[in-house]
């Protein structure tokens, strides 16, 4: 789980989530890649939810991300037991594709 990605009190443009996922999506294929991802629009913390391929990526990832800045914010990464992942996000479950973005 990535925190303070964002401020959902300021994000107004339209498709503002797509581009984070994007951005992501994008930065996790630098570590492994995610196979799912999920924005959580409403979340004041500005979470988004990434799942990862097995552990060796997810610990790549979390130790890249953690402390970065994104716009203008710092990420804290944490981990989410897979359980609990798939409790969230039941679809999660059957994702085995490395997501790409969009553009």
């Amino acid at each position: 789980m990535l925190s303070n990605m964002f401020d959902p009190t300021t994000e107004t443009a339209a498709g503002w989530d797509l581009e984070v996922k994007d951005d992501v999506i994008e930065e996790g294929n630098k570590h492994g890649g995610f196979l799912h991802v999920v924005v959580d629009k409403a979340s004041p913390q500005g979470n988004v939810y990434v799942k990862c391929p097995n552990i060796a990526t997810a610990v790549a990832a979390v130790n890249a991300l953690h402390g970065r800045w994104f716009a203008g914010k710092v990420i804290t990464a944490a981990y989410v037991p897979l359980v609990n992942y798939h409790n969230l996000f039941p679809d999660s479950v059957y994702s085995t594709q490395i997501l790409t973005t969009r553009r």
